[in-house]
């Protein structure tokens, strides 16, 4: 299935997933992921879906709140539809996943994948809880909701440059199967950017209800006023205010 805005394309799951019954799907209640939560429960409604919402601790604790809120507007919308929202608290900050981090960026022959140590720390602090989800829901089929990045003028002409994943400048294959060929991992945005999601959300009609519940901020205490409202410093607050002309809950 084709789906265009802001002059970008994303094939989205165009590809045969007959022989996967359920999907995975990162939901983190941002932006991104309520998005490719909408499209899944409005196309692929034969499946059943499996959400996963993971709470960094130590960085945000507020997650579960909003992406449980968007869960119960998400329910509403598709009320035919069972959708399985799993929950799990992490902490990336535990020295235990830092240097877990370290030593798989250190000993990974290509690092420009990885977004930082402390980026991937938190992939490390997750993985766990993704394993035994993956095993409780015999999971063959995963999605993530990650974009490609603004521009490099762009980014450079705003002055976020410094705070952007560099990884996220690059192209990827948006379908990654695994070395067994069992399973399959499906990153449908991966090569457009914020502005791609902005046109979706006009599109499908989705400003007024859903998008003001996404938060995006990774801004914590002082610089957010204690998790309140967006810190106007990060990528994502650059990065939604270059898209959508306004940060989290539409705050100018």
């Amino acid at each position: 299935m084709i789906l265009e805005a802001a002059g970008q394309t994303v094939d989205f799951f165009g590809f045969d997933h007959s022989m996967h019954d359920n999907i995975y799907v990162a939901f983190s209640g941002g932006t991104d992921s309520s998005l490719l939560l909408y499209l899944i429960c409005k196309h692929l409604y034969d499946k059943r879906i499996v959400a996963h919402t993971g709470t960094d601790t130590s960085k945000d604790p507020f997650v579960k709140e909003y992406a449980e809120a968007i869960m119960i507007w998400m329910r509403k919308q598709f009320p035919s539809l069972d959708i399985t929202h799993e929950q799990y608290d992490f902490d990336s900050s535990d020295p235990v996943f830092v240097q877990q981090s370290e030593k798989e960026i250190s000993e990974a022959e290509d690092k420009s994948t990885f977004s930082s140590l402390l980026g991937h720390a938190k992939v490390c602090a997750q993985r766990p809880h993704k394993t035994e989800m993956r095993k409780k829901y015999n999971i063959t089929m995963s999605t993530h909701g990650i974009t490609a990045n603004p521009p490099i003028e762009v980014q450079k002409e705003l002055g976020f440059e410094h705070v952007a994943e560099s990884r996220r400048n690059q192209w990827y294959d948006p379908v990654v199967p695994s070395d067994s060929g069992k399973n399959i991992h499906h990153k449908p945005f991966v090569n457009v950017n914020k502005k791609w999601v902005a046109g979706m959300y006009e599109k499908l009609d989705l400003m007024d209800e859903l998008f003001p519940m996404t938060m995006s901020c990774i801004g914590d205490n002082e610089d957010s006023k204690y998790y309140t409202e967006p810190c106007k410093k990060c990528f994502w607050c650059h990065e939604k205010l270059w898209a959508f002309g306004c940060y989290d809950g539409g705050h100018k």
